[in-house]
């Protein structure tokens, strides 16, 4: 197996672990966050790359206001 597939499959073992935890009402898990999905782009990164006040991570905040490419007004 690649290591693409392995880090996927760990992320997806720890994705049904919590809420496994959450259903049972058990403690979360007592592990270091290594990555966090953002909801936006369903993307993997890094726990700095994520503004948990915007709910999104920064390439996506980045994105956000930008106008579409080459148009003019329309009104």
């Amino acid at each position: 197996m690649s290591r693409t597939r392995l880090v996927g499959a760990r992320h997806a073992y720890r994705e049904v672990e919590a809420a496994v935890r959450s259903v049972l009402h058990l403690p979360p898990a007592s592990a270091r966050v290594c990555a966090i999905r953002c909801p936006r782009c369903c993307r993997w990164v890094k726990p700095r790359r994520f503004d948990l006040r915007r709910m999104s991570c920064h390439s996506c905040i980045a994105t956000l206001g930008r106008a579409a490419s080459g148009g003019d007004l329309c009104l």
